[in-house]
């Protein structure tokens, strides 16, 4: 049964959307899940970690293992001056020329895998950073485009067990509009989804831990990539399973 449907495409904003499908199904345990469907990437998450999705807002997580701190770019679409947008303007053609292809948006999200489960696709190729540069970013030297583009590239969990457990016991819940993300696929594990637009990420939990959002992209520290790269360790702990609230 249909949930949501989104085209997705550049709005008069000079915001972008993904398309994306969500079916309700059930796993192989016959117990009731959501399927998500994009590009050739599909994932099947608890109905129970996504309860907002009628209001078309999916949940996130993202686990930071013991760290007390998670910070996320805040890019400040209206405070943006002129010296900035012209880098805004270069993200957005980079994510629409990525999108507007289901092969090219399939490899461009699995780019920075790099497990057993993926050898057979085109994993590690990081074929995203060339279509950056080739639309005037620079994501390596310079800071304020490698700050929004390591925000793209920051992974969360649709499922709150992976962040929970898996990668915790420190974890964040954010939500988002459902065409700001962009799923891998099933076989790739964890549930994984990147997000476009950092401004539509919203925190409202945080375990162990608090969000920091720098207040605009000009002002944003690259060590914050550092910084969030350490808590991405592993750490398979026993944590009692909590629901989320909205």
């Amino acid at each position: 049964m249909p949930v949501a449907c989104h085209f997705g495409g550049v709005g008069a904003d000079a915001r972008i959307t993904a398309p994306v499908a969500i079916y309700s199904a059930l796993d192989a345990g016959d117990r009731a899940c959501y399927l998500f469907m994009q590009h050739g990437s599909y994932q099947l998450v608890p109905t129970e970690d996504q309860p907002r999705l009628g209001a078309g807002e999916v949940f996130l997580y993202r686990g930071i293992g013991r760290s007390r701190v998670f910070r996320f770019l805040r890019v400040g679409h209206s405070s943006i001056d002129a010296n900035w947008r012209p880098l805004w303007q270069s993200y957005v053609r980079a994510q629409s020329r990525m999108l507007s292809d289901s092969v090219l948006s399939f490899n461009t999200i699995h780019d920075r895998a790099r497990r057993c489960e993926t050898g057979h696709i085109r994993d590690g190729s990081w074929i995203s950073d060339e279509i950056a540069r080739a639309e005037g970013m620079d994501p390596t030297d310079d800071h304020p485009a490698a700050a929004l583009w390591n925000a793209a590239h920051q992974s969360f969990s649709l499922a709150l067990w992976v962040a929970e457990n898996k990668f915790g016991p420190h974890f964040v819940t954010a939500k988002t509009p459902i065409s700001n993300i962009r799923l891998t696929t099933f076989f790739a594990g964890e549930h994984e989804v990147r997000i476009i637009d950092p401004d539509l990420v919203e925190f409202f939990e945080a375990r162990g831990c608090r969000v920091e959002r720098p207040g605009s992209m000009s002002v944003f520290a690259i060590s914050s990539a550092e910084e969030n790269s350490e808590s991405q360790a592993l750490e398979a702990l026993p944590v009692d399973r909590h629901a989320p609230t909205s």
